[in-house]
């Protein structure tokens, strides 16, 4: 599904002003999954992790945007908006770790940062975190966007780096619950139930697919140290 184009503008001057002043946000939430997958599900949200140091530099380039914004100060984050046409714009800005208040737990991302394409095209390039990153940030909560997403980034990584994806869960403290959210995902496979997840935001997938993410689960779970 193709990207607002008053998103499309919204990104491409963030991250090219975001370079010219070598600040390096991250995408972490649904763009990253859009960058991360072939499936390109609707976002209009624009969820990004950003170093401390980075913070101040990076709120002055928002509002020389026209962003208003307020520190979310329970969260050491920040929250930006603007309406631009019909469009409101949101953007939701973690510093240094992640919140999850769902499992109340927290993240702290890899150094990993890697370049992926966020538009249909492949036009639109933006920083975003690594996709074992990505797929724990999804675990966490497991919403049912959330899960959605971590079997879109399944089928879409046959690649992922299933031991750094482990060793982020146990630098961070949460392999327990990880485990415990795989889990779920395979059930839900398994009995067919995330099919009413999945079909609020991706086209439908066959049995091929659905038992190619089966085993992949099955591989990850078996690779816990």
């Amino acid at each position: 599904m193709e990207l607002d184009p008053e998103l499309e503008d919204v990104l491409k001057r963030l991250f090219e002003t975001c370079n010219d002043f070598r600040i390096t946000p991250r995408l972490i939430g649904g763009l990253a999954v859009r960058g991360h997958t072939r499936r390109k599900r609707y976002t209009h949200d624009i969820d990004l992790s950003v170093d401390r140091k980075d913070k101040a530099n990076l709120i002055a380039i928002l509002k020389s945007m026209g962003f208003e914004y307020r520190d979310q100060t329970a969260f050491g984050g920040v929250k930006a908006w603007q309406q631009i046409g019909n469009i409101p714009v949101e953007l939701h800005i973690s510093v240094d770790k992640l919140w999850d208040m769902r499992s109340e737990r927290q993240y702290v991302l890899s150094p990993i940062i890697v370049e992926v394409a966020v538009d249909e095209q492949g036009e639109i390039l933006t920083l975003a975190v690594a996709v074992e990153d990505l797929l724990i940030l999804k675990l966490l909560p497991l919403r049912n966007q959330d899960h959605a997403d971590v079997i879109a980034l399944l089928l879409d990584n046959p690649a992922l780096d299933v031991n750094a994806f482990w060793e982020n869960c146990q630098r961070t403290g949460n392999t327990d619950l990880v485990v415990r959210r795989l889990d779920e995902v395979e059930r839900s496979l398994k009995d067919d139930s995330f099919k009413e997840q999945w079909q609020g935001y991706y086209p439908a997938i066959g049995l091929s697919e659905t038992l190619s993410v089966i085993r992949t689960l099955e591989s990850m779970k078996k690779a816990k140290p």
